[in-house]
Parts: structure tokens; sequence; C-alpha cells
């Protein structure tokens, strides 16, 4: 069989069991039949990297298989095309025509710019058969605007990218924006920003279509309409009346669009005359200093005035909505009204031109926003309370089911009940849809329901890889807390904000938050919680013996409350093997799993499993450890925990196998390990991966540039042993930071490159102390190896 034909059968072989694992042997006999080659893992590895380089598809290495991911559709996101637009003929031609990266239509409110834009995105769309983003910034809006990070996320996963993939820092987002949109046509539309973002692509083959009230460089500046396409948008409108009739329309409306749509439909059932009569009305043009506005206000108050009670006392109320859009179980919350009433209300408003209707949601101009927001009156306070209270609460049912042994805030009393969901993947999946309307919720939300909403939402955007939004909630709610005095919820604010740090690898400044929440702690529960979480944060800053003094503070706190209790002791039962304490770490992880099986708790018990394979690897107990680190792998893999447990689990029986001869699966584990490591930014993962290897050169750089001493430590050890200077400096760090299970190693290092019985002796004595016995056993063979201390030769 050729190489080129090798190269098809082994996609072929994937292709047909796309996203399953394919074991490798199946994969060799699918290329090389009854005649494989000598060392068939390393030729299928090498045919792999042939593969990867030839196709789109991406292709995952698992522990023992690879998977292909077929590369989905590009997004398509680009709102409905408008079936009666009108005019605009000369700008949509040159726009159409242009070959700039980035066209920018600017103009004042109700012009018509997002008209424009997504007409004219539809008239180009073919030019751009890799996807099409779509996001309205609200930068002009009266609820919260979106930034241009969460935007920049929603992009990322639009672009198949998993929340867990999405790197800590932003402009490492941007490169990976970027570095998705490259060899692609993708279009980008930008409504409603307020400046030329870092959104706009800046990549070959993909362009940016920008809508904003503001000046921007390069910008199509729209007027209000010609009298022809004013005239040509109320003939769509099926609007009548004589000539004079309607041209004086057009000029009460400003010939703005928007004006002119919201008029037609007040004039679905009315007569010209009679409604130019109101419209020249005195009091009409109570404007906004907005350019044009006068015009919108007047069409609007006119069709407002025209609604039924119910339906003007509604639309008013809608302005409270945070989000971009609502539905009519929204809506029926905010009205009070019943679900039926909602959907026939909304029918009416977007009848009468005041909301928009797409599929089954609907939406506000932000011009009309504020408009509604002056007809809510007193109410406006109220409707914005239950639908708080609606998020709430349902927010609350899902964390329930999807985090049911998350410690969360005590539930406040609420003015209406939530949803309720069948299943945990029901309740995710609302928080899903949901996650960007109640990400601004929080925003908006009074005392305590911002924080409260905050904290709920917390294990959720924390668990899917939701960085910037999580920051948006919790510093929300860290400030509704503050303004309000309430130091429970500023402490629970404080706590979820420390987590935050933790996970961009801040963690001094976790240390320093942690340590302000401490202060205002009012409950055992959370104080077990700080030290449990500072304990590890002093862990990964090098001191030890500080982890293990929070640690055993926090053992003590939590021991009424089983979930957080169970947690301490694995991490504790973490610290202690680290420390050398290996037979007091696996009684701690048994006692955790014990625990753990009483109540269900299937991650400790994964985690128990995991830190009980790694302690008999420490021992040298191999068939131990590969039990331990396979049934916990098995548990991790059936769970969310899985993109952020497994590399680790892979690593560590990567080391299994290594230290039992087999090298092969050795490295093919180690590269799973750092395969999945780099899906959730697990830098500590990868960078024990690239010391076993063989790579510490690489280590050390990546564990300097995450603060990650335990790693370079441990990468050192293996240049140490060609560096006499190094092996000595070493010894000496192992023994400052507590290290102490590295400490046996160390001093053996030291023993071998300097020839040191000394050395050599003092490491046998601590590896014997502690059960290293893979230590022990290269301890005892290095002093065998040296002659007698009399230099004399001894006797056969």
């Amino acid at each position: 069989m050729t190489g080129e034909t090798r190269l098809a059968a082994l996609h072929r072989a994937l292709a047909a069991r796309a996203g399953e694992p394919v074991l490798f042997t199946d994969l060799v006999q699918a290329v090389w039949g009854d005649d494989p080659p000598a060392k068939p893992l390393p030729a299928l590895r090498s045919l792999m990297r042939r593969l990867r380089r030839s196709t789109e598809d991406e292709i995952v290495t698992d522990a023992t298989a690879y998977r292909l991911l077929v590369r989905a559709p590009g997004p398509s996101q680009l709102p409905a095309d408008l079936p009666d637009f009108v005019g605009r003929e000369a700008e949509l031609a040159a726009l159409s025509s242009a070959d700039a990266p980035v066209v920018v239509i600017t103009g004042p409110p109700g012009v018509g710019k997002t008209a424009l834009a997504i007409k004219l995105a539809h008239r180009v769309r073919d030019r751009f058969p890799d996807g099409q983003l779509h996001v309205d910034l609200r930068g002009f809006a009266t609820s919260p605007p979106v930034t241009v990070d969460q935007a920049l996320g929603r992009f990322l996963r639009a672009l198949g990218v998993p929340p867990e993939r999405v790197p800590l820092d932003l402009d490492e987002q941007f490169e990976l924006y970027r570095s998705k949109l490259r060899g692609r046509r993708v279009l980008v539309v930008l409504d409603n920003a307020t400046e030329l973002s870092p959104l706009v692509p800046g990549v070959e083959g993909c362009s940016a279509i920008v809508t904003s009230r503001n000046d921007l460089a390069g910008q199509v500046r729209l007027d209000v309409l010609a009298e022809e396409e004013a005239g040509a948008l109320l003939d769509r409108l099926k609007i009548g009346g004589s000539p004079d009739d309607r041209a004086e329309l057009i000029r009460l409306c400003a010939h703005l669009p928007l004006a002119l749509r919201i008029a037609g439909a007040h004039l679905t059932d009315r007569h010209l005359p009679d409604y130019l009569a109101e419209l020249r009305g005195d009091g009409r043009l109570d404007a906004l200093e907005i350019e044009g506005d006068a015009a919108v206000r007047a069409a609007f108050s006119l069709s407002c005035k025209a609604l039924p009670d119910d339906a003007r006392r509604l639309f008013g109320l809608l302005s409270v909505h945070p989000g971009t859009d609502f539905g009519v179980r929204s809506a029926a919350v905010i009205g009070n009204v019943s679900t039926e009433d909602s959907a026939r209300l909304l029918d009416v408003l977007a009848r009468a031109g005041l909301v928009q209707k797409t599929g089954e949601r609907f939406q506000l101009h932000d011009l009309i926003r504020l408009f509604a927001s002056e007809q809510a009156g007193g109410e406006g306070a109220p409707a914005l309370r239950r639908l708080l209270s609606f998020y709430l609460a349902t927010a609350r049912v899902a964390a329930e089911l999807v985090y049911p042994t998350m410690k969360r805030l005590d539930p406040l009393p609420v003015d209406v009940e939530g949803r309720s969901f069948e299943t945990a993947d029901e309740a995710r999946a609302w928080l899903d849809a949901k996650r960007s309307v109640l990400v601004a919720a929080v925003q908006v939300a009074p005392h305590p329901f911002a924080s409260q909403l905050a904290d709920l939402l917390r294990p959720y955007l924390t668990s899917h890889g939701y960085r910037s939004e999580m920051a948006a909630v919790l510093a929300a709610g860290l400030a509704s807390a503050r303004a309000a005095g309430d130091v429970v919820r500023e402490a629970a604010m404080l706590n979820g904000l420390g987590q935050l740090q933790q996970i961009r690898g801040e963690h001094a400044e976790a240390l320093k938050t942690y340590g302000v929440a401490a202060e205002l702690a009012t409950t055992d529960h959370m104080r077990a919680t700080l030290l449990n979480n500072t304990g590890m944060v002093r862990w990964h800053l090098g001191d030890l013996a500080g982890a293990v003094a929070d640690l055993e503070e926090a053992r003590r706190m939590s021991s009424d409350y089983l979930d957080l209790h169970v947690t301490v002791l694995t991490n504790l039962g973490s610290m202690l093997g680290i420390r050398g304490e290996l037979r007091r770490a696996i009684g701690l992880f048994e006692e955790t799993r014990r625990l753990a099986e009483e109540h269900g708790l299937v991650l400790k018990i994964a985690a128990a499993s995991e830190g009980l394979g790694v302690a008999h690897l420490e021992l040298g107990e191999f068939d131990e450890s590969r039990r331990h680190l396979k049934a916990a792998l098995d548990v991790y893999q059936g769970t969310m925990a899985a993109p952020f447990s497994t590399p680790m689990v892979l690593l560590n029986l990567a080391e299994v196998a290594m230290k039992t001869g087999d090298q092969e699966q050795a490295r093919t584990l180690a590269l799973a390990s750092i395969e999945a490591a780099r899906k959730v930014e697990d830098a500590h993962a990868e960078i024990l991966a690239l010391i076993l290897l063989g790579n510490p050169q690489k280590a050390i750089e990546l564990a300097d540039g995450v603060d990650y001493p335990f790693g370079r430590r441990r990468a050192q050890l293996e240049l140490a042993r060609h560096d006499r200077a190094l092996a000595e400096e070493l010894v000496r760090d192992v023994r400052a930071s507590d290290d102490l299970l590295l400490e046996s190693q160390a001093l053996l290092v030291l023993a071998e490159v300097a020839g040191d019985v000394t050395a050599a002796g003092e490491a046998l004595e601590l590896a014997r102390a502690r059960e290293q016995n893979a230590v022990v056993a290269r301890a005892e063979a290095f002093l065998a190896a040296q002659p007698p201390a009399n230099g004399g030769s001894t006797s056969s």
C-alpha cells in the first residue's frame, strides 16, 4: 500500500466512526492490514502527523485511541433578511462592490443603520462561505452594553472553541480568534458599536460591517431618506393618501425610516388626514437631545396612545428587561399577566411597530426602549423585581439540579415562582440559553438580587469557562453588597473573585482577596471555605507549610459540612503526600472515599481515587496506583469535570507506564495529557508532562511564566543530573519550600552527579522512612556500585 493510500485509509477509518475513539490497534489494522510495520505505534504517529497537516478536521489523542472531530459548518448568526427594506440602493451598490476589509455605517438614531447593515450582509453573504458572525453591542442602549470580551467569547464559541479552551489572557483570546479566522472567509457584523472595536478581524479574506451613531474612521454616514425613498417605503407599507398628505407625513416623520414604520403600523386602520392632524398637535415635540428624535417621539406618542390600555401598560414595562430580546414568558412575568395574555399583547405591539418579532423572540429598538421607560412610571421597579424574582428562583432550581453539592447563599424570598426542570440537562440548557440575559440582569439588579444571582451563576460560569461574564457578575454583586453594608454577601462575592483570580493564575491577588473575605466571614462554613482556598493558593505560591496549616484548620472547622469536609480532606491528603507523609495521605484519601461513597458524592470518590493512585505511585506500588487512577479516569470521563480532571490522571498513568518499562505507552499518555491540558489551559499538567517527555527546559520556562515552583523544581531535578551546582541549589530549595517528597530524589541526584556517598546515604534513609521504594532501589544500587571506603578490594 502506498503512503498516499495509507493516509486515505487512516482518514476513512477515523471518519467511519467520527466523534468516537478508534483504538490504535484498529487503526494499524485498517492502514497496514496483516502486514504491520515492525514498530506500529511510531509509524501510526508519523502518519497521523501527516494527516493532521492535510485535513481541516480536528484529531484528538486519547489514552489508547484517536478521535476525528469533523469540522462543523461555519456560524450563521445574521438576523433574518428584511422583506420590506426599500431605498438606499446607491449605498448598497457602493458598499457591496467595495473591497474594503471594514465597512462603517454611521448616522443618527432611527435613520436605518442596522437595517442597511443587515441587508448588505445578506447581499454579500455568498462571498463568505465559512460563516457570518453577528453581535449587537448595545453601545447606546439603556441596558448594559455587551463588552468586547463578552462578544469575543461568543464569537470564539461560535467558531467552535469550547469555553474551557478559551485562554485567560485577552490578547491571547484575540490571537485565537484571528487564528480561527485565518484561511477562512467570514463576515463579522458589529451593530451599535461606540468605536472601531478590536473585534474587527483584520484577517485576509474576512470582512466586517460596523454600525454606530458616532463618527468613525472610514465611515459612510447615512442621511435621512430622500423624498423618493421615503415615498417608496410608504408604498411598501401600503399607506395611501394624497401626494400632499404623504409628503407632509414624510416631513413630520423627518424622513426617518423608524418614524415612518411606526406611523405605517399606526395607519393600518386609520385615515391619513386624521393621523396628520394628531401628529401636528401641540406638545408632540417634547424631544430628547438626539438628532431626529422629535419625529420619532411624535410617531411613537401617537402609536402609544392608540394602543389598548393593557398593551400600553406592558409596552412601558418591557423597558425594564435587561437583555437584547425576550420571550412570551418573561413578558408575562414583567406584566404580571398570563402567558396567553402576554402572547396576545406582544402581537398587538408588533403590529403597532413598537416591538420587533423574530420567530418566537421579541426586541425593542434601543430608542423605543428609552421612550418606553418613560411610560413605565411607578410600575417599573416592581416589574423589574418580578422579573429578577423569576430569574433568581429559576436559576436556583437549575443550580440545585446541575450543582447539587454546591453551597450557596441562603435563598431570598421571591415574588414569583421560577420554572421547574425534569433533568439536569434541561436545567443546563436553560442556563446556556439565558446566560447573556442573566449576566445583564445582575448588572442592573438592586441589592440583594445582584449578589444573590451572581452567587447562583458562579459555579455555572466557572465550570464552563465564562471568565469575562463571571468577572462582570462578581463586580456587580460585590459593588451592590458593599453599598448596602451586607458583609455576608460581600464575603461570598470576594470568595468568588478569589476563585476567578486563582483560575487566572493571579495567586498573590487571590490570597489578598481571600484575606479580606476572611475578615468579613460570619460562619464556620465560609471561614473553612476560605481556609481551604488559601491553602491551595499557598501551595501554588510554594508555601507548603502554610498550605498544610490552613487545611488542618479548615478540616477542624468543616466537620459539620460534609461536602466541604471531603474537599478539605482530599486537598490535605495531597499536601501531606507532597511533604512525604505518604501513608498518612493514603489514610486521608481512604477516609475521603469512604465518606463520599456513603453519601453518593461521585466526583469526590474520583478525587479520592486519584489521590490514592498518586500516593501509591510515589510508594512504587504501581499495580495499586494504576488501578486507582483508572478508576478515577472512568468516573471523570462521565462527568462535566472530565476536561479539567483528565490531564493530571493521564499524566500519572504515563508515569506509571514509564516506571514499569512501557516507554511507548508512557509517551502516548503524556502526549494525550498535554493535549487535554491545553484545551483547559492547565499549564501545571502540561509542565509535568513536558518533563516526562524529556523537555525540562521548556517546562521551566512555562513554570516561570505561570509562577509554578512545584513544577519548576521537578524540571530542575532532570537538569541537575548533569549540573552539580544546580543539584546543590535544588536540595536547598526543596528543604526551604517543605517539598519533602522531592527531597530524597534531589539528594540522590546530587549523589550521582557529585559521586557523594554521604548524600546517597541520606537519600536512602529518607526514602526508607517515606517508603519511596523506587528511590530506595536506586540509592541502594548507587551505594553498592561504590568502591570500599579504604580503597581496598573486596574478597571473592
